[in-house]
Formats: structure tokens, sequence, C-alpha cells
């Protein structure tokens, strides 16, 4: 598995955009998964690579949604090998095309739902001042995870039902409390260990790994 350290996404060294997208669409193509091509041509057409990760939380700045999902690829790529050495058998749940498309695609919902906006905030003498953010503008709010799971097919894209599993739940509990969904997410754990991967590494990359601009 290739994958990149914190200091290669967010360092003062890091590597440069189109070295992160070169990286980003040969993993894609080494799954050599039926349609993964219209995938790339869609991400290039969009604005994948350029898109914040968030309004104001996690890499929320130009080209953050590429490095939040580099991050998580590579957090659940470590994930999988410790897993590997607890348990050798459970090496087996994870498949590397399988880590690749579901990390990599899982916030391919927020394309084209940033819109650069001016902001406002006070400075450290309690001034106000204008700053660049952004304003979400979803056209199809029809859910995170499951949005992200509708587009990737309707582009063309061949998904197992376990990675369908992994991007529909990649959220985890986060802001829900309906009790259908926590039963729901349950069941889809108990079905796929890689549902539990990937959230892992979702909730570990934005919270640990990622730095917010204020």
């Amino acid at each position: 598995m290739v994958k990149l350290t914190k200091e290669q996404i967010y360092g003062e060294n890091r590597l440069s955009r189109e070295e992160k997208i070169k990286m980003f669409e040969e993993l894609l193509i080494s799954t050599n998964r039926p349609g993964v091509d219209k995938i790339i041509q869609f991400l290039r057409d969009t604005d994948f690579y350029r898109a914040p990760a968030s309004a104001k939380y996690h890499s929320n700045y130009d080209g953050g949604l590429m490095d939040h999902s580099m991050m998580v690829y590579s957090v659940a790529c470590s994930f999988a090998e410790s897993l590997g050495e607890i348990d050798p058998e459970s090496k087996q749940q994870f498949k590397e095309d399988s880590i690749i498309l579901s990390c990599l695609l899982h916030d391919v919902c927020k394309c084209c739902m940033y819109v650069a906006a001016k902001k406002w905030k006070k400075d450290d003498d309690n001034m106000w001042i204008q700053y660049d953010g952004y304003d979400i503008q979803d056209t199809f709010p029809i859910g995170h995870g499951e949005k992200s799971v509708i587009m990737l097919t309707r582009i063309g894209l061949e998904l197992d039902p376990c990675e369908m599993l992994a991007i529909r739940y990649h959220m985890g509990l986060w802001g829900e409390t309906n009790k259908e969904f926590v039963s729901q997410q349950k069941s889809a754990i108990e079905i796929c260990k890689l549902v539990l991967l990937v959230q892992m590494a979702d909730h570990s990359a934005s919270q640990m790994f990622e730095p917010t601009i204020e």
C-alpha cells in the first residue's frame, strides 16, 4: 500500500498539488475497477481537486478535499496493517482496492458544494475583520454518505456491497440520533468490517492530523 505522511500532505515541504493528483489517480487506476476511468474524468471536470473538505472545520481551504481524502486513505492503510499484526486473519477483511476506493471517494458528495464567500470574524483586538471563506450550496440534499454512493454508481463505478456500506456510513454516529440509523449502522459493521475501518480513519484524520484555517 502506498500512503502519504502528514508532512507530505500538510507540511512545509508538502507535495505539490500536481504530485498529489498524480498519486491520487494512480491509486484509483491501480484498482482496475470498471468505471474508474469515468470517475477520474469526473474529478477532473469538477472542483474536487480544488474544493475544501469543509466550510469551517478540517481542511477548510483550497485543495482540502483531496488532502483529506488522501489522509483518510493513509490512516486506513496504517490501521489495516496494525490490525493485521494483532490478528493476521483480519487482513483478509480489508482488500486493498476496497480501501482505496472507499477512502479516496467517500466524500465525492462534496464536489461543487462549497462556494467562495467573504466572511467576518473578530481578531485578537476584538475588532471585526473580513476573510475569505466558504458558503455551502447543496443542490441535491439527499444525505452525505448515501449521496456519495449514488453519485459514484450513477457515474459508472462498480462498487461492491461492502464498499457501498463503508462509504454510506463513513461518518459513524456523528450527529445521528435516529434509532433506525443506529441499528442499520450496527448491522453494516457486523456485515463488513471495512465500515468500521473507514469510520476510524475518517474521524482520526479530521480530528488528529488536519489543519483548520481560522
